[in-house]
Order: structure tokens, then sequence, then C-alpha cells
């Protein structure tokens, strides 16, 4: 997904702003998350599209019903996704 950056936006906004998503979800190493926060108490237009980003995503969670896919189609795609990575060459 192609994400827009604010006009004159440096690269840590850029940074911060392509790990918005996996920060609001919680899905960030501890370091990682750390310097998103950092960086969102410092700079207000990063802020600015947090905020918003997340209450979206709030919104739209509790007005959209999702189904989970039954255990056994999740642990098929697990094991499915794990052979996988074992069997591909390094990059």
């Amino acid at each position: 997904m192609q994400r827009s950056e604010p006009e004159g936006a440096n690269a840590a906004c850029v940074a911060v702003r392509n790990l918005v998503f996996e920060f609001i979800d919680r899905e960030l190493e501890p370091e990682q998350a750390a310097g998103v926060e950092t960086h969102l108490a410092a700079c207000s237009p990063c802020a600015g599209f947090y905020a918003f980003e997340r209450t979206f995503l709030g919104v739209l969670r509790r007005r959209v019903a999702i189904e989970q896919a039954p255990a056994e189609l999740r642990e098929r795609l697990r094991i499915a996704l794990a052979d996988r990575k074992r069997s591909d060459p390094p990059s």
C-alpha cells in the first residue's frame, strides 16, 4: 500500500508513518515502539496522522464483523507458511 507523506516530510516522519499500523496493532519490537512513541510526542503532523488512523481503525473494527477462520484452517496455513519459509532460499 502506498502511503502519502506530508510535504517536506523528513526521513524520520516517513519511517514512523510506515510503522504506524504495526504500532497501532502492537506488532513492533519494544525498541521500535519506543522510537515511534518518542517521534509522535515531538512531531504534531505525525501525531495527527497516528490519531486519525487509530480512530479510523477503531471505528472500522467496531462496525465490521470480522469472522475468524476455523482453527483447522489457521493451523494448516501456519504449517504451510512455516514449510515455505524453511524451503525458500535466503535472499
